[in-house]
């Protein structure tokens, strides 16, 4: 699980920290960082199974696109603070890792890499790389103690990515959670509504493999799925399935209405854009993958009629999954539904504009208000500038 970042020289992110909790909800104005957070996890994840080069080019970065316009510093620095399995327990594990962001030649280089426990007499180092120093660079095996030596390298990767860790367990857990972590913050029902082909995992980063992944589905995913969406849909839908239409093996969503026993069937093509969402959030549920999942706006083109039963099975599904999810919303209603200590709220620092993250119960007099009005209202009944204003004249505990 992750639980906390520190982020330096990323887009708007500047010596930025945020902590998680199993199901967090991102909120604040326009610009505010929203969609940089998920970016920035996205562009963690990716670490761990592309080289730095494709990751700008899966997104349609440049370097000059990622670093911050406010630091004149070419090093992008990345902490995540996570709890890993290790054997009956969970143990506290670092990974910090900084990157050379050369914006004219378009380039990111690996400039210092580790891993580490942390502990109050002396950190335990399981991996350690530095690009500027020769003879230190090493991976450590944290139950026997076996450790070999790493070359120095000139690398345009993360070493989670190069290296094998089935003999390292705790690099493996790491490199595995964030390897098993996806982001659908490009979702799209334009691209949900194509046919889509073969066995898959998931449902693509904009959902264009969300035929293929329900046609994948074991039986027991495929019940979980059609529960939910009855639930969440009051039974109007009562089942959703992927047909071969055209050439062989290509897949397209058919969705089943039903009207006092009367059956109607919908192509994804008619499908509105809200509906599509709703099914791609249910099955994003199924995915079998323990790492954080990312979506964006969940609000957008959903019935706020929706939204307690949207909100309780994204939060049930963390739960019952042993997973994350980090959304977004605009939407106080949607946040009616969260509870306040999973609410992270970002907003931009007046004087230099750097993003701050902070949690509205934690400010003595925000938290007070939460007690009597619930997080939406709170957001409805007080301007953006006057929640800034609050977090930054005290009583703010990040």
């Amino acid at each position: 699980m992750l639980k906390r970042i520190y982020v330096d020289n990323f887009k708007a992110l500047n010596q930025f920290e945020m902590d998680f909790e199993p199901f967090t909800v991102v909120v604040g104005n326009n610009m505010s960082g929203k969609s940089t957070v998920l970016q920035v996890l996205d562009f963690i994840s990716g670490f761990v199974r592309e080289d730095f080069g494709v990751i700008l080019e899966r997104r349609g970065w440049k370097v000059a696109d990622i670093k911050s316009q406010l630091q004149k510093s070419q090093k992008i620095t990345i902490r995540c603070e996570m709890e890993l399995p290790a054997g009956p327990e969970n143990l506290p594990v670092y990974w910090e890792i900084q990157l050379l962001a050369y914006a004219q030649k378009n380039i990111l280089e690996l400039s210092h890499e580790t891993v580490w426990i942390p502990d109050r007499q002396r950190d335990e180092f399981l991996l350690s790389y530095s690009y500027s120093k020769d003879g230190d660079n090493f991976i450590r095996n944290y139950a026997n103690g076996a450790s070999e030596v790493l070359p120095k390298l000139q690398a345009n990767f993360s070493l989670l990515k190069m290296m094998d860790f089935h003999e390292y367990p705790i690099l493996q857990a790491l490199k595995d959670f964030w390897a098993n972590s996806d982001s659908f913050e490009l979702l799209s029902p334009e691209k949900m509504r194509l046919s889509s082909r073969g066995e898959v995992n998931t449902i693509g980063s904009a959902g264009e493999k969300l035929p293929a992944f329900i046609k994948s589905m074991a039986p027991g995913q495929k019940q979980n799925f059609t529960e939910k969406v009855r639930q969440v849909l009051d039974n109007k839908i009562v089942k959703v399935d992927a047909k071969t239409k055209g050439k062989p093996g290509w897949t397209h969503l058919i969705a089943e209405e039903d009207y006092q026993g009367r059956a109607l069937q919908v192509e994804s093509k008619n499908m509105s854009d809200g509906t599509l969402r709703l099914l791609a959030f249910l099955a994003i549920c199924e995915i079998n993958k323990k790492g954080i999942m990312m979506l964006d706006e969940i609000e957008n083109g959903i019935n706020l009629d929706y939204a307690e039963k949207v909100i309780g099975i994204l939060q049930g599904n963390c739960k019952e999954g042993n997973r994350q999810m980090v959304v977004t919303t605009h939407s106080p209603i949607f946040l009616d539904y969260v509870e306040q200590g999973q609410i992270r709220y970002l907003y931009r620092e007046p004087k230099m504009g750097i993003c701050k993250c902070s949690i509205l119960s934690e400010n003595k007099e925000l938290g007070e208000k939460m007690e009597y009005l619930y997080p939406g209202e709170l957001l409805m009944n007080m301007s953006n500038q006057e929640i800034i204003d609050k977090l930054l004249g005290g009583g703010d505990a990040q």
